[in-house]
């Protein structure tokens, strides 16, 4: 099949259900920096941050139209998805051995003054990658497609690790894991196999982490499930074996390497804040008490624009970055909170009901599920970090947060919805004329 055979007559169209999101968040965060910018003593101070938050959101946009525009039927052909993870996994290359060190670490490359983050555009590579190798399904037994698109995954993982940023290479595993699962068919098998998987190797970490043996309960609806299945399922037998062996494998390395320095000492230390953040200013919960007196100050329609004490007076470590929810929450209180996470709730929905809608054509499906779950997890762990409910990570907040990279890739994100929402359009016009035609014949 040629690239002329599978590329669709299209215009440029732009849906305002996406888009109006985007730009409502996006002039949030910018108003929110700008907010953090204001003096004690009135005026604003340095408002450099706020400029180049507007020119990347301006660049974001212009993303968004080309990638709208773009024919991403190309994708299905692997020379296309082998370039762009060449790319990706140069760039990370690149950023470990050359990266200037900022903050003890090596996560941004510098090109003309703008720092660059090459794990940023590896999220969205992983969701492309995923969805077009599991949707060759056809051509290859989807369990070998399942591995092949790990191994892919397993060296962006590992360069993103080491720079370090564990957060990060977690996130972009979750994010492969849950495209790749609903890649495969055979949903309630594959549940049961991931609640059986999740219960046996989740037990040995959490015990490891705790020193709490009680966990080892857990293992018990595991094995409450597995008897249930093969009685009922014959043939799910040797992929339950296989998903037990496996599952015991990952709980004792996971135990044996938490014991035995996998992570970072800081990386450890974070997990521990979590599980105690109730803690004095100079131990680690301090960052993440600071954020819910903020956030816990905004009480119901918050302080205003630009009386947020907490940001105000340095209280609130990285307040224009990874805590810039704190910062808005303090300002808007509850509603303008619920306000933020209505639109961000609303995005996430529509790339799933995009999803649901592309369903016969797998790969766009995946692509917009994925989209939707990278930006469903990225605020999820963003916003419990700011709350506490999980461990501080440095996520950004799409759209919020200070920085180019997360808010440009954010944009090109939603401009492939926006092209795969043009491609249900246009396969519903095309159905909607063939039964006129009909009837008129």
């Amino acid at each position: 099949m040629s690239f002329q055979q599978l590329r669709p007559r299209k215009r440029l169209s732009f849906d305002w259900k996406i888009l109006l999101p985007l730009l409502l968040i996006s002039t949030i965060g910018i108003t929110s920096l700008l907010s953090t910018t204001v003096l004690p003593g009135g005026g604003f101070g340095d408002l450099d941050i706020v400029y180049k938050q507007v020119l990347f959101i301006l660049i974001g946009i212009i993303f968004y139209t080309i990638i709208t525009f773009f024919d991403i039927s190309y994708l299905k052909h692997w020379q296309v998805i082998l370039s762009i993870y060449l790319f990706v996994l140069i760039l990370l290359l690149i950023t470990l051995f050359f990266a200037p060190t900022i903050n003890n670490v090596k996560r941004w490359l510098v090109i003309g003054g703008i720092q660059v983050q090459p794990s940023e555009i590896a999220k969205v590579a992983v969701v492309l990658i995923t969805a077009t190798v599991l949707s060759k399904k056809e051509k290859l037994n989807e369990w070998v497609l399942f591995l092949i698109s790990f191994l892919l995954t397993l060296p962006l993982a590992i360069l993103i690790y080491l720079e370090p940023d564990a957060s990060m290479a977690f996130l972009v595993i979750i994010i492969w894991f849950l495209v790749a699962f609903l890649g495969l068919s055979n949903p309630v098998r594959n549940t049961i196999i991931l609640l059986v998987a999740g219960c046996i190797s989740g037990s040995f970490l959490l015990n490891a982490i705790t020193g709490n043996p009680m966990w080892y309960l857990l293992i018990i609806p595991a094995l409450v499930l597995t008897v249930f299945s093969l009685y009922s399922r014959v043939t799910w037998k040797g992929i339950l074996m296989v998903s037990i062996t496996l599952s015991l494998l990952l709980g004792l390395s996971s135990s044996f390497f938490w014991n035995k320095g996998l992570l970072q000492k800081y990386q450890k230390d974070r997990i521990e804040a979590f599980l105690n953040p109730s803690e004095t200013e100079q131990d680690l919960g301090f960052n993440v008490n600071q954020s819910r007196i903020a956030i816990g100050s905004g009480r119901f329609f918050g302080k205003g624009f630009g009386n947020g004490t907490q940001s105000k007076r340095q209280f609130l470590p990285e307040h224009q970055t990874d805590f810039i929810f704190a910062s808005y929450a303090e300002e808007s209180g509850l509603v303008g909170s619920l306000f933020l996470m209505g639109l961000y709730a609303f995005l996430i929905v529509f790339c799933f009901s995009i999803g649901m809608a592309s369903s016969q054509d797998q790969l766009y499906s995946l692509i917009a599920v994925g989209i939707g779950i990278k930006l469903l997890f990225e605020i999820f762990i963003n916003i419990g970090t700011n709350t506490g409910t999980v461990p501080a990570t440095g996520i950004a907040l799409p759209l919020m947060s200070a920085g180019g990279s997360s808010g440009i890739m954010t944009f090109i994100s939603f401009g492939l919805v926006q092209n795969i929402l043009n491609y249900v359009k246009r396969i519903r016009g095309d159905r909607s004329k063939e039964i006129v035609e009909f009837f008129e014949n």
